[in-house]
């Protein structure tokens, strides 16, 4: 775990690729996904093609209440 200066622990990463028919797909199953911002370009995830991201847990030091998180690391816009 590495400990974040917000007092949050994230878990160790598992990096992937995130294709436009599943950005399509997770977009429609839930809306808040297409509005997420690239952490790369800035931009709105459901104008890529293609986000390279690291998913990772992430945890609550204090109240150790844990959730799953995407962090982009490469995007087909920059």
């Amino acid at each position: 775990m590495t400990t974040t200066s917000e007092g949050i622990e994230a878990g160790p990463a598992s990096a992937r690729t995130i294709d436009e028919p599943e950005i399509d797909k997770r977009s429609a199953a839930s809306p808040h996904f297409a509005r997420f911002t690239c952490d790369v370009c800035g931009d709105d995830f459901a104008v890529h093609r293609s986000l390279t991201v690291e998913e990772r847990e992430f945890t609550d030091i204090e109240t150790r209440q844990t959730w799953p998180g995407l962090v982009v690391i490469a995007c087909d816009r920059s």
